[in-house]
């Protein structure tokens, strides 16, 4: 595993960064550096860095890594790894701008976070107790879609004696055993590719397969593959919505596939889960989350590609489990965990919203957070 050199100009660079909670630093050529806390982007004062050109940008990162890992980034446009420094481990981006390199940092958390850590309600628990199935986690880049995942995965890991399969590009959080049994497998490294580390992996005894990320047709089939034939498969995928998500996996197909997709995912879908990061009253922010999960309603409605069905399906099943996202930032904001300002803003349905608040709607309570 990559080690960044402690005395290094980068690892001063991202011990800052760290104690300013930062998740993210981005280095390029003759710009500040910047860094992402709490979801929003800041340029690192002139006091902790000067800006960088090209030399000094290449220096960073040759006296940072290894000469194997320098190479890679000379010679690819784009290069994907990960690293530790000292206890922290980053997922790393190297990448050509107008020919011109640059880099991103990710910090990932390796600590036990379980769902009351991340202030994720503890009923998403039943997710994990069906024994096979597809669960998705969707949404925008860097809302806590993996996160949510492997804080479920903590939860079996601290309760039941299971066998987890990973496939990741890269590995990026380092599982603790406790009584479950854990592979880790990086593509690139250990398999080929996502298709082949899925399809290997049901030869290989698993209870749980969590897959970083579904990109293309081959890695989404062999998913539902492995689901079909008595897995449980966790996966992240880039969406808004259920239906947009829903939508996304059926257009990796030609049209005279698609009606075969949707039979697929309506046996094997067991739930999605879509997430964003809102701003909360702490100054930090509070993950507000749509739920639906596989009923007869959810799984005629994917059937049918009838996808427009299902917001009014997931809003009126609160009983069972599911909610709209709207339905869950009304909670957030009766909890005093938002502003009135940020529910506005983030609403799907503005206009609903505002009728919720002025009392001419009213929706079945949601229990938000477990205390």
């Amino acid at each position: 595993m990559e080690t960044l050199k402690l005395d290094s100009g980068l690892a001063r660079l991202l011990d800052w960064a760290r104690s300013q909670r930062a998740s993210d630093l981005h280095g390029r050529p003759n710009r500040e550096f910047c860094v992402r806390i709490d979801g929003r982007l800041a340029r690192v004062p002139a006091g902790i860095s000067q800006i960088p050109g090209q030399a000094e940008i290449e220096r960073l990162l040759s006296e940072g890594f290894s000469a194997e890992v320098c190479e890679q980034i000379r010679s690819a446009r784009e290069f994907d790894w990960s690293f530790y420094h000292g206890e922290h481990r980053y997922r790393a981006n190297a990448s050509k701008q107008k020919g011109f390199q640059s880099f991103s940092f990710r910090h990932v958390p390796q600590q036990r976070q379980r769902l009351a850590d991340l202030n994720l309600p503890n009923s998403l628990k039943c997710l994990m107790e069906q024994p096979r199935g597809l669960i998705l986690a969707t949404g925008p880049t860097g809302q806590g879609k993996s996160t949510t995942l492997r804080a479920l995965i903590e939860e079996i890991n601290q309760t039941k004696a299971l066998r987890i399969i990973t496939i990741e590009d890269p590995i990026e959080h380092v599982f603790q055993e406790a009584h479950c049994e854990f592979e880790q497998r990086e593509v690139g490294i250990d398999t080929a590719s996502f298709e082949d580390g899925i399809r290997n992996a049901m030869r290989q005894d698993p209870n749980i397969i969590f897959v970083g990320e579904i990109r293309d047709r081959a890695s989404i089939f062999a998913a539902m593959q492995a689901a079909e034939t008595g897995h449980l498969v966790l996966t992240t995928l880039h969406a808004d919505s259920v239906p947009q998500a829903i939508g996304r996996i059926r257009e990796f197909y030609p049209t005279s596939e698609q009606n075969n997709v949707s039979s697929l995912l309506a046996r094997n879908l067991s739930a999605v889960v879509c997430q964003r990061l809102l701003p909360n009253t702490q100054g930090t922010r509070t993950p507000c989350l749509e739920v639906m999960k596989r009923d007869f309603g959810t799984q005629e409605a994917i059937q049918t590609n009838n996808l427009q069905l299902l917001g009014g399906i997931i809003e009126a099943a609160v009983g069972q489990g599911m909610h709209s996202f709207d339905q869950y930032l009304y909670e957030l904001l009766a909890a005093g965990a938002i502003t009135e300002e940020t529910a506005r803003q983030y609403a799907v349905n503005r206009h609903r919203l505002i009728m919720m608040l002025r009392g001419i709607f009213t929706t079945t309570p949601i229990l938000v957070l477990d205390r």
